[in-house]
């Protein structure tokens, strides 16, 4: 008599962690500030003040290290990620969570306790007016996306144009940035970035969560949001946004220097930073107008938004 095999054992694939992304956001903007400390300490020694006025130098890089942590802090700012973290803090030391939270007392307990050792909203948002200074930022970042995503679409064309205005318009937001990123900014991202990993320790907790009845960190985060005036569904925007243009700047921070271009995105590295440009338009306010007003009725061709490029 034949006898079929046993069948094997299920595979149990490890499922992803549900922030992941943001995490992994985290991770990057912590490595970026060490890049920053270290290239810091070697332009110090070997830096030439001779070059000539205008030319690239090892300090614009050091400068640009710390600008992309910064945007991300900025936009998990607006988020309302640490005034959450902040105000939960400060419920759970007056007894208004008394669920038991284990070892999450303990990170919520010092985490209070820091609050005066740290910076507070009002120096943070100082920072990013300062550094991530609108309108000007939206407008230069805006560029060098559009000219990255019109040289891919030209891809077949290998149009030295559009190489050499992608170049222009990054070496245009590099100089912006690097004015602005001073030492007190530097300081400034490590601290911030530091405090948004320690506030995500806690805030990712499930007792906590549970405490407010919710079983998700944004559903914490919407519902301190929306008594500041943080609509429904943007806190998760702002950290995708923030991600993506996180990318773009450490992509900025290696290729600010180049007299031209070429965007090969059969190149995962290329690939990835031209998704970030396309995904960081579309979570613009002006790119939400600009598509409104494309589907609207009397739209014309000229006002529809620019589609992401396939890549053969």
């Amino acid at each position: 008599m034949l006898r079929l095999a046993p069948p094997p054992p299920a595979v149990r694939l490890p499922s992803q962690h549900p922030y992941a992304a943001l995490l992994g956001a985290v991770s990057v903007a912590l490595g970026a500030l060490d890049a920053h400390d270290v290239a810091y300490a070697q332009a110090l020694a070997g830096i030439d003040f001779d070059l000539p006025e205008g030319a690239p130098n090892a300090e614009d890089r050091i400068q640009l290290n710390a600008a992309a942590p910064l945007y991300f802090a900025s936009e998990l700012e607006r988020a309302g990620l640490l005034p959450t973290a902040e105000l939960i803090a400060g419920l759970f030391v007056s007894g208004a969570i008394t669920q038991p939270l284990g070892p999450t007392a303990n990170l919520l307990h010092a985490f209070w306790r820091g609050r005066r050792e740290r910076l507070d909203a009002d120096e943070r948002n100082a920072i990013y007016a300062r550094v991530i200074e609108p309108p000007h930022f939206e407008r230069l970042m805006t560029a060098l996306c559009l000219a990255m995503i019109e040289q891919v679409a030209q891809a077949n064309d290998r149009n030295l144009r559009e190489q050499v205005l992608v170049a222009t318009h990054a070496q245009s937001l590099a100089a912006f940035l690097a004015q602005r990123v001073d030492p007190m900014a530097s300081i400034a991202a490590r601290d911030i970035v530091e405090t948004i990993n320690t506030a995500l320790v806690f805030l990712r907790d499930r007792k906590l969560q549970a405490a407010f009845a919710v079983r998700d960190l944004w559903r914490l985060v919407a519902i301190v949001g929306s008594q500041n005036g943080i609509p429904a569904g943007a806190a998760q925007q702002h950290v995708d946004r923030g991600r993506s243009g996180q990318t773009i700047l450490l992509w900025l921070t290696d290729h600010y220097a180049d007299s031209a271009t070429l965007l090969d995105v059969t190149k995962p590295e290329n690939f990835e930073v031209v998704t970030a440009a396309h995904r960081w338009l579309t979570l613009s306010p002006e790119f939400a107008a600009r598509t409104a007003a494309a589907t609207s009725p009397s739209a014309s061709p000229s006002r529809m938004p620019l589609p992401m490029p396939m890549v053969a």
